[in-house]
């Protein structure tokens, strides 16, 4: 029924069809196949563009052999006429592995995808799926997280999502558009003609290091945890969030799922409700915390020479500065179960530790 009436729409009224949570290379070749069976063909003028969404962990370490296949595929390649749009998932993939290891598995994934691109002769243009708080991917230093980007990945094409309040604040008002767009115009052509840092091998070493601890760290305590979901249901108002009748969908996948169904919404918004930011931050700190003093020392370079690492490291500072222990203290004394209320100071010892760990690489 839903490509009947897009095949039956102006060629103009719809754009990309978004897949989200692609697992495999055909999830794209369905969709094109359908697109096929109604008539939206390239002589027609009505094939909609389709763009993978690669969320997760695993999807994003998978993205490159995935866009393999497709470029494999004679029929396919024969209909996008050289140009491939990909999404990477920012909200999801913090959510499904904390926030260093979905950094750098956004960041080594978009390298890979260019290179897979370029062998077949495919101009790839990345779609950018954001939120607008630091949890979700977001940075309000618009300038330099457009400039932070992985080298060779942009190439004077970016597309990124506006969503929520953001679409207000940044575009609600004339002047505060034209701005917008002024700060997307400079940094992208400051982009296409500076020579961008590109890391040592050692810096990708211990890159992998610190994603691989700070992914355990964080999945320790968010899916190995047994008192993990009662005290996030009963400290945060997670279940509240998903009563109110104000976003687009519904706060879960699965309304029977656990946490792991829950959307990247009602994830952050929940740990912001309490000043605890969790999101953010944790798994961070065991990252950031090596006992080898050449990992610090090399950690500490990076923040100095890496602007890509600099300007996550910041981020972290910047939410790590609006936690409130006070607050978060006192939602667990009201709300929490006498049995679970060491979980909360456990999560509250790892966010002192992720406080030195960034003020001992930044300095500051």
């Amino acid at each position: 029924m839903v490509y009947k009436v897009a095949s039956e729409l102006d060629s103009e009224s719809l754009g990309a069809y978004v897949i989200s949570q692609a697992n495999t290379a055909s999830d794209v070749l369905a969709v094109m196949l359908l697109q096929k069976q109604f008539g939206m063909t390239v002589d027609s003028g009505k094939l909609m563009r389709v763009v993978p969404l690669f969320e997760t962990l695993n999807d994003l370490k998978n993205s490159p052999e995935q866009l393999e296949t497709l470029f494999r595929t004679t029929s396919y390649v024969g209909s996008i006429n050289g140009k491939q749009e990909v999404m990477v998932g920012y909200s999801d993939s913090a959510k499904d592995a904390g926030r260093l290891a979905a950094c750098w598995a956004q960041y080594t994934a978009q390298e890979a995808m260019t290179k897979v691109a370029k062998k077949y002769g495919v101009e790839l243009t990345f779609f950018h799926g954001k939120g607008g708080t630091v949890g979700r991917g977001g940075n309000p230093a618009l300038y330099r997280a457009i400039l932070s980007h992985p080298p060779n990945t942009i190439n004077g094409r970016f597309r990124v999502t506006e969503q929520g309040e953001m679409i207000r604040q940044n575009f609600g008002d004339l002047e505060i558009a034209q701005r917008s767009l002024d700060i997307y115009t400079a940094a992208l052509l400051r982009e296409a003609f500076i020579k961008r840092v590109e890391p040592k091998q050692e810096w990708r070493d211990e890159m992998e290091r610190v994603s691989e601890v700070s992914c355990n760290s964080y999945r320790h305590t968010v899916r190995e945890d047994p008192r993990f979901v009662p005290y996030f249901r009963q400290a945060t108002p997670e279940l509240e969030l998903g009563k109110l009748n104000i976003g687009s969908r519904p706060a879960k996948r699965n309304p029977k799922g656990g946490v792991e169904s829950l959307r990247a919404i009602p994830w952050t918004f929940a740990w912001a409700q309490t000043r605890m930011h969790l999101s953010a931050w944790l798994g961070v700190g065991d990252g950031l915390s090596p006992s080898d003093e050449k990992d610090k020392a090399l950690l500490r370079e990076m923040y100095e020479e890496w602007p890509w690492f600099r300007e996550i490291i910041s981020l972290i500072s910047m939410l790590i500065s609006k936690t409130d222990f006070s607050i978060t203290q006192h939602y667990d004394d009201l709300l929490v179960d006498p049995k679970l209320m060491s979980l909360g100071d456990e999560v509250r010892e790892k966010l002192v530790q992720t406080r030195r760990a960034v003020i001992d690489i930044s300095g500051r």
